[in-house]
């Protein structure tokens, strides 16, 4: 995963000619969206990984889903999502009023969980971050993606 991160920023950088808001526009938020993808590495995806690996990944291998570390996880997982909605109640998106890569490099895992792991209970209460998540997966790029591995 970590590697993806890269991979996008390089793309990211490449194209910026197209969305030069992807990277932040200014200094200031190109830290911003820096910290959020540190964020997204370090404090997210540890959560997520053991709920997919475990309610997916296992039974897609033939295994039965092991869902005791999955629920372990998902406990943990809930107190940086509370993390994500306070920072959601002051800005639209995770590192300010823009849709950056912060955001976008949030959708594919949180699609596992939320969708692929029946786990969208995990909004509830979370008015903010599930505003953030049903905008950033309207966008008509991520329904084209969505489209895409439907066929």
């Amino acid at each position: 995963m970590s590697e993806s991160r890269a991979i996008v920023r390089y793309y990211a950088e490449k194209y910026a000619d197209r969305n030069p808001g992807l990277l932040g526009r200014t200094p200031e938020q190109r830290a911003l969206v820096d910290l959020w993808l540190y964020v997204d590495a370090i404090n997210y995806d540890p959560h997520v990984f053991p709920i997919v690996f475990n309610l997916l990944i296992l039974p897609r291998m033939g295994l039965p889903p092991n869902p005791s570390p999955a629920m372990e996880s998902a406990k943990r997982f809930e107190e940086v999502l509370n993390i994500y909605e306070a920072q959601l109640s002051k800005t639209k998106y995770l590192a300010g009023d823009e849709f950056t890569l912060a955001d976008l490099t949030h959708i594919p895992a949180t699609r596992y969980v939320l969708e692929e792991a029946g786990m969208a209970s995990l909004l509830e209460g979370r008015e903010n971050l599930k505003a953030w998540w049903v905008d950033i997966t309207s966008r008509p790029a991520w329904k084209k993606v969505m489209q895409l591995l439907r066929n």
